[in-house]
């Protein structure tokens, strides 16, 4: 990768306690690892205990969160809704965790029980099984019958991907993002031409026609003013964030 000028970059999974290995951390970004996906699920210490994330546990998660992005690797993050234990509470906790984490690409499902596990095992003897899992991981389904009132599980599901994914809050976190990150001086930077079609896209799309175009704008001059080494992040993730509006149905979103 060295000597080839780094022509591709790698992303993987870890567990969260990969944040406890500066060593391999510093390695992983030296070969060319640019981001990694951690299942953090959620910041309620007992739904943790409920689906034995034992690595997850007695932790701060954010200060972990951080010690990723700040040794150069992008966090993407796995978070879920629905467990036993879960109050109508956790839905402004998650929103709140990822908000604070700088987590741009924040995966949020609700609790569902594959089969083969211990989780479908124990809801099969309960009677509380209901369908299938989908396996689709953004169409608010549950193939259960949860503990707390189904239609406020929805509600606060709703509530948890309006608050994040809408322009304003989602800028908002890719600030904070970049707050977080320091770019790994791998490569020596150069400006491709999709980086630079890329970006004219999302002027016209994003910056002209998107009702979110204000909190476009305003991000982009944060960052020529307060990150400008960190701009193809940055336009990058805007164009991420166009993306998850338009999944979730948030496109016509301006908050």
């Amino acid at each position: 990768m060295q000597s080839h000028n780094y022509p591709f970059k790698f992303n993987t999974e870890t567990s969260i306690n990969l944040a406890d290995d500066e060593e391999l951390m510093q390695m992983m970004v030296e070969t060319g690892f640019s981001s990694t996906f951690v299942g953090i699920e959620t910041p309620e210490e007992k739904s943790l205990h409920e689906c034995h994330k034992i690595q997850n546990k007695n932790r701060d998660l954010l200060l972990s969160v951080k010690k990723i992005q700040n040794a150069g690797m992008q966090v993407s993050g796995g978070f879920i809704v629905g467990f036993d234990s879960d109050t109508p509470s956790v839905f402004q906790r998650q929103i709140d965790f990822i908000q604070q984490s700088g987590i741009v690409s924040a995966m949020v499902g609700l609790l569902n029980a594959p089969k083969n596990t211990k989780l479908y095992e124990r809801l099969e003897a309960e009677n509380r099984l209901t369908v299938e899992s989908s396996g689709n991981n953004t169409d608010a389904s549950m193939n259960f019958i949860p503990k707390m009132d189904h239609h406020e599980l929805l509600v606060g599901y709703k509530k948890i991907i309006t608050g994040i994914y809408s322009p304003k809050p989602y800028y908002q976190r890719i600030r904070q993002c970049l707050n977080n990150y320091k770019r790994p001086k791998t490569g020596k930077g150069r400006v491709q031409l999709n980086y630079l079609a890329g970006f004219i896209k999302s002027v016209f799309i994003i910056g002209l026609a998107n009702s979110g175009r204000r909190e476009y704008w305003k991000f982009l001059f944060w960052t020529l003013f307060r990150k400008p080494g960190l701009m193809i992040d940055a336009i990058t993730f805007a164009v991420y964030g166009y993306h998850f509006r338009t999944v979730y149905g948030l496109r016509n979103k301006s908050r």
